[in-house]
This record gives structure tokens, sequence and C-alpha cells, in this order.
């Protein structure tokens, strides 16, 4: 397999600012500086994706002349590549010519690592970004012993003779390489770990488990349902928190937790026992150690600690405790704070209600008519409209949404130079595009409504009262909210609809009251982006699809129409319970085993994709044939399919650190198969499919309501079209200078091509910006160093205005405006600009 080609090392990956990086800086990584856009590179930790396998020599062979057959015009290429040919039928029988599946590469790769450039690389860990998509980090040699010891604090897992939840460990040692925002110091002496506490209740539910056929399956019953009340979150001492935040998700050898800012010391002095002086009362923890209230800053549960799932390495639960702190007070009491909760970037209407967008999923899942429709998306058809023929609504938007690789800056600085730039050609078809784009988001079922997304806090006074020993873990009782009451001071007092990804069906559906609560006021310091919530006797986590609290959001939305529409389906639809089998299969920790995980995982967004999308399509064929007459009982079962996707998605989203005994391209491929699906697809699956020859037909389903409502959009009003050069001041071409603007504009062509390129290619959606950018800072940084004079700028903009491809002459403009800033704007000719 190793057949002498070149590699293309593409630096698009990315190790974040975060601890681990501290770590293996101090231990020697090397970097170096590109001076194009100042970003550091290395090449001692390398992203392998595993995204293709190794064709045999056969395959190539086959693939060559296919090639070869659609160069009939070169023949010079066919010639080599017909020597290629030959080539490789004299070494067919050689090893190299051997083909590799990539399941098996994975395997090969992880056990024996790989040399490039003469430098070995050993299998690593998982990025902590991309472990679902089956990446993998490889690092240099040298580098994995001392970074792995530290990753895993220490402790060696590789014995044989102890079972080790493997997948589990994976998903556990990489948390230390999460993305920072920003670092806190808290002593582990200052930490109170408490017991988690399950609220268990009996509910009709939909209950999800292999059926007698050994497929998934729906069965309604009185199930057993537990919440984990404190799963993944915690309370810090307000003190700790930067102004105006009021969660922090932090990270640290194995543990993961969402930081409430909360007055803890507030509460021990106001419940301190009566008789007993402050200072001397001691709380004790869940370990049994005494711990003074006055030094309590921090209270946790060993739902945050996942290093104590493995505490049989040392003994008891106890002593991995105790040898966590150690190791975090020999890092200095670091944690690393990866988010904060945050405000919406959506806007906000005209009375200034925060806006947030909705997902097509939450509207699929709701019994829309094509009225509906037309209410729900009235604010979007109003701002549309508004974006097609108000110029100074137009270029607000353009201010709200420039970034460094769009044009949107450009324009609105040209604006303010000559307003009649809105007149012209090239802006007025840059403006379609743009407005069709935003349609375009608005069929996939984003349409904004007065809300937005909420970082969930669950009981926090009854974790405060769990704390001094006041809470009943064998039977816990509500102390302030109950049941579906919620507090946030996003809303005033009224009940709200909520929302949380993965959403999959109505079952999802949540309905919240917004109340007041005095204990919450008194003793949290909480912003309008945190929600508190109950599951004391309430199915909140299984409603919004096994939710727990170490950051996971919900969005809540203040709509009439929507809020009419919660309550049809809120509490019709019964919960759905996952009783679907862990597998209890066995691993070793050793790098066989890791492939044999990871490979598993590499499948899981693909599964993700797949669950959503047929989902999605009984949900539309489910809303389709109830509008056209069929009873519920007609299509309960696919209602039942519906339950199982439900279920599956979870699971999907699991398989980071948790394996299950089904097949779920199986599961997946069975559901396809219900018969009451169609081959054709609703009208919006064209922008929800990645096929472009998929056939569609009208569904009576509220996606394609929205499809209709928004094919129906007014066309702007007309205005006159001014050309690009009569906006430009006089000026002189003969004394441009001929070189530089070839140069500049040969430049400019590359550029476009390879960001063209770039958009074509199958990279991430983060990795193509990433690369987008990288190839806009590298061309600008030579076009900057061109010293242009007044004349060449004026031919250059004189040529663009002569261009007839829009995209080259927006890039050329752009890079012009973004190089030579005052001397561009400087050659329009000024009109003031009315906003």
């Amino acid at each position: 397999m190793f057949r002498g080609r070149d590699l293309d090392l593409k630096y698009i990956g990315m190790v974040p600012s975060s601890l681990e990086l501290n770590k293996v800086i101090s231990l020697g990584l090397k970097t170096t500086a590109k001076k194009t856009n100042g970003k550091l590179l290395s090449t001692d930790i390398i992203n392998v994706k595993f995204k293709q396998k190794v064709d045999s020599g056969k395959q190539t062979i086959k693939k060559i002349e296919s090639k070869i057959e659609n160069l009939k015009d070169k023949p010079e290429y066919r010639e080599k590549l017909n020597d290629f040919v030959q080539s490789i039928l004299l070494e067919l029988d050689q090893p190299k010519w051997i083909g590799v599946s990539q399941s098996d590469l994975r395997k090969k790769l992880y056990s024996d690592g790989f040399v490039l450039n003469g430098v070995k690389y050993v299998v690593y860990k998982r990025s902590s970004a991309k472990s679902r998509i089956g990446q993998c980090l490889f690092i240099k040699e040298k580098l994995y012993e001392p970074m792995i010891k530290w990753s895993r604090m220490g402790i060696d897992f590789r014995d044989d003779n102890i079972d080790i939840d493997f997948p589990s460990l994976l998903a556990y040692e990489s948390l230390v390489g999460s993305s920072l925002e920003d670092t806190i110091h808290v002593d582990p002496n200052n930490i109170l770990i408490i017991s988690d506490v399950k609220s268990t209740f009996n509910r009709i539910s939909n209950v999800v488990r292999t059926g007698s056929d050994g497929y998934l399956d729906s069965f309604l019953e009185e199930s057993l349902i537990s919440n984990s009340l404190f799963d993944g979150e915690s309370l810090l001492e307000s003190s700790y928190f930067p102004e105006g935040k009021s969660m922090m998700l932090l990270r640290n050898h194995m543990f993961k937790s969402a930081a409430f800012s909360c007055n803890i010391q507030r509460f021990l002095r106001n419940h301190c026992p009566l008789g007993t002086n402050y200072d001397d009362w001691e709380l004790e923890s869940m370990h049994s150690e005494k711990i003074f209230a006055k030094d309590v800053h921090f209270i946790t549960t060993p739902s945050s600690l996942k290093a104590l799932k493995f505490s049989r390495l040392k003994g008891s639960e106890k002593n991995m405790w105790e040898y966590w702190k150690k190791i975090v007070i020999k890092d200095k009491c670091l944690f690393g704070v990866c988010k904060s909760e945050k405000k919406s970037k959506r806007g906000y209407d005209d009375m200034g209600r925060v806006l947030q967008q909705t997902s097509y999923q939450m509207i699929n899942s709701l019994p829309m008519t094509r009225e509906d429709i037309k209410n729900f998306t009235f604010l979007e058809k109003e701002y549309i409209n508004r974006l097609k023929n108000e110029d100074g609504f137009f270029i607000s938007y353009l201010e709200q949404t420039k970034n460094d690789m769009n044009t949107n800056k450009m324009f609105v600085d040209l604006y303010s130079t000559n307003q009649d730039i809105v007149k012209t050609k090239l802006f007025k078809n840059f403006r379609k595009k743009t407005i069709s784009s935003y349609v375009t988001h608005i069929k996939n079922g984003k349409v904004r409504l007065n809300g937005d997304y909420c970082v969930m806090l669950g009981n926090p006074i009854e974790f405060l009262y769990h704390a001094i020993g006041k809470l009943d873990t064998s039977e816990p009782q509500c102390v302030d909210l109950n049941e579906n009451e919620v507090h946030t001071t996003l809303f005033e007092e009224t009940e709200l609809s909520g929302f949380r990804n993965p959403h999959t069906s109505p079952n999802n559906v949540l309905l919240v009251k917004n109340v007041k609560s005095k204990f919450i006021d008194e003793y949290l310091n909480l912003t309008d982006n945190i929600v508190c919530v109950n599951a004391i006797k309430f199915p909140l986590q299984d409603i919004l699809s096994g939710s727990d609290y170490d950051s996971d959001t919900v969005l809540l939305i203040k709509d009439d129409c929507l809020l009419k529409l919660t309550k049809h389906v809120f509490g019709k639809y019964n919960v759905c319970i996952n009783k679907v089998s862990s597998s209890k299969k066995k691993y070793k920790v050793n790098n066989g085993d890791m492939a044999i995980i990871d490979n598993e995982l590499s499948n899981s967004q693909r599964y993700i994709g797949r669950t959503v999308n047929v989902g999605q399509l009984c949900m539309s064929r489910y809303w389709d044939m109830l509008n056209k007459g069929k009873s519920e009982e007609e299509i309960m079962e696919l209602l039942k399919k519906i339950d199982v996707v439900t279920v599956l998605s979870g699971i999907c989203i699991d398989l980071a650190k948790k394996m299950f005994d089904i097949d779920i391209n199986k599961e997946i491929d069975r559901i396809s198969k219900t018969k009451e699906l169609l081959n054709k697809k609703p009208l919006f699956w064209k922008y929800v499919s990645q096929s472009n020859d998929i056939q569609t037909t009208m569904y009576n389903c509220p996606m394609d309501f929205l499809f209709e409502e928004m094919a129906q959009l007014n066309y702007a009003s007309p205005i006159e079209e001014v050309q690009l050069i009569d906006l430009l001041l006089p000026g002189e071409i003969k004394k441009s200078n001929r070189r530089q603007e070839n140069k500049i504009l040969s430049y400019v062509e590359t550029m476009v091509t390879k960001i063209n390129n770039t958009y074509s290619s199958n990279l991430s959606e983060e990795e193509r910006d990433r690369k987008i950018d990288d190839v806009i800072k590298y061309y600008r940084f030579y076009i900057d160093k061109i010293q242009i004079n007044e004349s060449t700028m004026h031919s250059l903009l004189v040529k663009i205005s002569k261009n007839k491809k829009d995209k080259i002459a927006s890039r050329l403009l752009n890079v012009l405006y973004s190089s030579q800033k005052d001397l561009f704007l400087g050659r329009f000719c000024p009109k003031v600009a009315h906003f």
C-alpha cells in the first residue's frame, strides 16, 4: 500500500487553545509561523480523517482507463496515463497494490502508525471536536508517552486483567483538548462533592426496545422513568464569574461540568444550624469527608467527574477523588472554560424583542395548517420585503452580517460614499443573490420568532438543600419549581413553547410555564439565557431526547400561534423511553480495540443524518395522511416508527461514549421500507437531501406549506439602472502601471478559482471556511505589498465596471477595498446616503 506518492499536507485542521495544547507546548511542540496570515503551523500532530479506502491495482487501472476515455483531445496526458497503467500491471502481484478498506486502513495505522518525512507517528487520541466523524489525532512518537500519560492522569489503563469501559475512556481523555475561551483557578479543596440524586416515577410511555422480530419497536405501557436531577451541572460561587455571565462550561482531567453562578456562601450562612458558629460548621461530602461550610466554593456530583467511573483502579471512589484532586493541584488548579451562555445573533423585532430561529424538524413536528404557516412567517415576509425595497434597511443587514470572507463591508462603505451604488447591475445582482440565500434559509425551516436558546439548570434550589443534607435522596420532593414550571428572566410570567436539538417528533415538544421564584432570585445570579427547570416527577429529560445539564440548551419561544399548536400536541403524544440494550462487549485498552470502536463511531455521523432524514420523511407522510382524512388508528404503525427514530437519534449521539446491541443501519433500512412511505419526497426535500436527482411531490405537511408560502413572495419594486463607471471620478488611465494591474488581476483570478474549488470540495463547513480564509489572506498579503497610485486604481475600477463576471468583479473590488481602502473609496463620486 506504500506507493511513493507525495502527500498534500493541508493545514486546515486546528489544535485549539486548550489545556492539552498548553501541555504539549511545554513538552516542545515545534511550530512555524506562516507569514501571510500569522498562523502557527505544526506537523507534530496530524489529524487523519479516514475518509477513503486504498484502491487495489485493478481498481486503480479501471479508474485510470475511465479517465483516459475522456481525454481524447490531450494525447500527451493520455500517453502518460497509459504508461502508468503498464507500470501497475508489471507490479500487480506486489503487496503495495493490494486494496485496503477504510476500516482495515484504520486498524493498520492504529496498530503500526506511519512514517512521514522520516518521522514516526503513532495514534494518539480523538479530536474532541471531530470524534463523532471518526477523525483521529496522530502524534510524533517521542511525544506520545508523556502526553498520553498526562491525558490519563498518570494511570495505566493498559492492564489486560481489568475490564475498562474503553469507549468512555476514549471520550473522557479528550476533554482536556476542548477549545477554551478562558481559564479560572479553583482549588479542589474548596470543592464539595455530593451524590447524584434520581427522581423515579411511573408514567404511560412509548417504550422503544427490541421486538419479537429482532427489530426495534414501540410499545405503549407504563414505564419507570428515571431523571438524574443534577446530571452534568455544578454550582460555583459568584465571585469566580466575569460580569454578565452566569454559566461556564468547565474542563479538566476527566471532568466536564456546566458551573452556574450561585451565592453559595449566602445560602450556607442563611441555613447554618441554630447554635452553631458558622466558622465551625462542617458539611459532609459523599465520601464522608468533612469540609468547613465557609470553605465551600464549588458544589458538584460524580456525573461531572468522569474519573470516578474508573475508581476500581485506585481501590475506591474516595481514593480516586483524592488522586484527582492531587492531579489538579499539580496542574496549578487550572480549569478551562469552554463556553458560556450566548445571546441570539438573529436580531430583534420592531418591539425590541429578541429573535431566534426554528429548525425544519421543529416545524415539521407540529400540526400546522397553511393558515398557521401564513401567520408563522409574517415577520420574515415583512423583513424580506424591506430587504428588497428599502436600501438603507438592506445596507443595515449587510452591516450585521459582514465578515472577513464576504463583500458586505465594502458595499456598506460604498453606499456611505455614493448611495447610487445600489442602482448598479453589480449591486442589484449581489442584492438579488443575498436575498435569495435568505429566502432559501427560511425554506430550510429557519424561521425567526420571539425567543432564544437558554442553558438548562436543573433543580438548583434542591441542589443547594442536598449540599446541606436536607433533601430526601430516596424520594426527592420539589422545593421550588413544580411539574413543567421554569424560571427565566428572558420572559415575564407566561406559557412558552420549548424545543431541544435533536428534535424529531411531537413527543419532543415541550410546554412550560415561566414563573417567578424568590429562592432562585436570591441564591442564583442568572442572565436571560439561563432557564431553571424541574425534573422531579416530570419527564423533562426524555421529552427533550435524553437531555442533561452539562450546558444543554432549550429553545424557548413566545408566540401565540406556536403556543396553540404546542398545547395541541403536549400530553397527547406520550414521551418516548429508550429501553434499547447497551452492548455487553468488553474491550481491552489497546490500539486494535480502539480501531474497532472508532470504526463504529465513524459511522455515527452517517447514522445521524440518515436517522434524521428518515424520521422527517415519516413525519411528513404522517401529517400528509392525517390531512387527507386518514384516522390516527390507520397510521399507528407509522407513528410507532417515528417513536423508534426519536430514540435512534439519541443513540447515534451517544455512540461517542456508549455502544448498543443493535445494527443501526439495518434499523434505518427497515424504517425506510415502511409501506406508508412514498418514493417521491416532499417538496422541501430538495433543501434537505444531498442528492440532485430526487423526485418530489406536494405533501400536506408543515414544511411543504412553508415551501409554498415562501415561493409566493412579491417582486422588488423596479429601480433605474446606473453604470458603475458613471459613479467614478475622472481619472488618467494612461498613467496607470500596467504591470501592477496585471499582477493584481492575476492574483484575484487565481484566488477566485481556489475559493471556488474549495467550495466544491468535500471539506466540512468549518474546514472550508478556514481554508477560504487562508486563501483570501494569502493573496491579500501580496496585494497589500503593491503600492498602486490613483491612476492604477482608476484603471482597475474601469476594467471592473466592464467585467461581465460578477463574482470576479466583486472579489476584485473587495481586494482593492481591503488593501487600499482610502484610495479605493476616494475614486468614487461622493453622494451622501440617507438611512
